[in-house]
């Protein structure tokens, strides 16, 4: 996003959270398996962004989440955004 925003192009501001998300397999073991997760909450800035249609928007988080997932080595990336959510998948 910063790249963007020194092209002169739309951007989203955000924060980034890191964590861990914890599998329990079928044999009742507490945690069979870990993964990193980040978590991307963020705004359209109405003095940056405040003119953004909604599929911008989607079109920013896919690109957001798909550097995201690079980073991460994930296969899959969710993304939430008002009413609709999705998945990404790595090629």
């Amino acid at each position: 996003m910063r790249a963007r925003a020194a092209r002169g192009e739309p951007f989203l501001s955000g924060m980034f959270t890191r964590g861990e998300v914890v599998y329990a397999d079928s044999g009742g073991e507490a945690a069979s398996h870990r993964e990193p997760v980040a978590i991307f909450a963020g705004e359209v800035l109405p003095q940056y962004a405040g003119d953004l249609d909604d599929s911008t928007v989607r079109d920013l988080l896919d690109e957001l989440a798909q550097e995201m997932g690079r980073a991460l080595e994930q296969e899959e990336v969710h993304i939430a955004y008002r009413e609709r959510t999705w998945t990404l998948k790595a090629e």
